[in-house]
């Protein structure tokens, strides 16, 4: 893999989880946040075409517009909402992650090996997200948005150190 391809991932990725956001929107009957979810990804792939460099802002926007799927509507109730939002997450997540990465690769000579052991790593991380939330779908617990987005972030930084201290112990 090239970092053309990785640039092509990265705009495949941010449509995919555009899509998945906009899903969340149309189940709770809320089509207006799906249109302003698909014009956030649109400016940040467009920005993110242009200059070639990771920025957060639109990433911060799409957890937020992710979040407010989840606002009390007493005329929709909707559990699919949460999987379809909590997969848009993981997905603005790795949008983000990916996009830093790509810019930080622009002055390495052998770029091919990084990608693939970064992608390595993030589909471990995203292997153990899924799992977590097929957990959770099959057990009969209360679990909320909120929780879903704490426990990720609670899995990425668990994850993150114990990646670190299998780097050291390989070295």
């Amino acid at each position: 893999m090239t970092n053309a391809h990785l640039r092509s991932l990265i705009i495949l990725l941010l449509g995919l989880t555009a899509g998945l956001l906009s899903v969340a929107y149309i189940l709770v009957e809320r089509p207006l946040g799906s249109v302003v979810v698909l014009l956030i990804a649109g400016i940040w792939g467009g920005l993110w075409w242009r200059n070639g460099r990771g920025i957060s802002w639109p990433m911060l926007l799409l957890v937020i517009a992710a979040t407010l799927v989840h606002l009390p509507n007493p005329l929709v109730t909707t559990n699919s909402a949460l999987v379809w939002s909590y997969l848009g997450v993981i997905g603005v997540l790795l949008v983000w992650d990916l996009s830093r990465f790509a810019a930080r690769l622009q002055n390495n000579e052998q770029p091919q090996e990084l990608i693939m052991a970064h992608l390595r790593q993030l589909g471990v991380l995203v292997l153990l997200s899924l799992i977590a939330l097929a957990v959770q779908q099959w057990l009969p617990l209360r679990f909320d948005f909120d929780w879903a987005l704490f426990s990720g972030l609670a899995l990425v930084i668990g994850l993150n150190a114990l990646l670190r201290r299998l780097r050291q112990r390989a070295v």
